[in-house]
């Protein structure tokens, strides 16, 4: 029997359905937490308006010393990410091949490794 794995991906803001190559991927940082969403070309755009005069206006900042670096923290996401959408598949688990993860799947992953 075939067996056919089909990725759904919607846009954060509105819940609506995206084609793959329409997903536009948007990270943010507010008061030093890290965002990360799906969106729309049309809801990145109002993404962009809206923040535009304060980033028109703001000052870039360095990295700290004492922070870990990108790399290292993108590499462990990633793996991570990898391996919770490895499990899922495998566990008959609905998951996108990309982007966020769904909490409900992040917390089911973590409940069966113990």
């Amino acid at each position: 029997m075939a067996r056919r794995e089909v990725t759904q991906y919607y846009d954060d803001m509105d819940n609506s359905p995206l084609n793959e190559d329409e997903v536009n991927v948007v990270d943010f940082s507010v008061n030093g937490v890290d965002y990360t969403m799906d969106l729309s070309t049309e809801n990145q755009q109002k993404f962009q308006d809206a923040v535009g005069p304060f980033v028109n206006v703001a000052r870039r900042k360095g990295r700290g010393g004492n922070r870990r670096s990108t790399t290292q923290r993108d590499t462990n996401s990633a793996e991570r990410n990898r391996k919770i959408r490895e499990w899922a598949r495998k566990n008959g688990v609905e998951v996108s091949s990309r982007g966020r993860i769904s909490a409900d799947v992040v917390e089911a992953y973590r409940k069966a490794q113990g």
